[in-house]
């Protein structure tokens, strides 16, 4: 069979399923052919862990600065005085 991070169609209602990959297990697939039962799937206790784990590593607001200023950049026009591609 063969390996992939995506998780199985089984995993579709989980929490912890992120759509390309599983927050918790690097290949979900062997967790439910070896144990017919995934221990994450709707796991309450896991899925708190991983939100909590989550809200630890915020966004760095300088990151978050520079991209609003480079979003703020790309509608002004330039000083040659042509507008950016997207606003033509």
């Amino acid at each position: 069979m063969k390996r992939t991070h995506k998780p199985a169609h089984k995993c579709h209602s989980c929490g912890l399923n992120l759509g390309d990959r599983c927050a918790v297990y690097e290949y979900p697939h062997d967790m439910w052919e070896h144990h017919k039962h995934c221990p994450g799937f709707n796991n309450e206790e896991m899925l708190k862990k991983y939100q909590e784990e989550e809200t630890r590593h915020r966004e760095n607001e300088k990151k978050k600065k520079r991209r609003e200023e480079a979003k703020k950049d790309r509608t002004e026009s330039h000083h040659q005085g042509t507008l950016p591609l997207n606003q033509r």
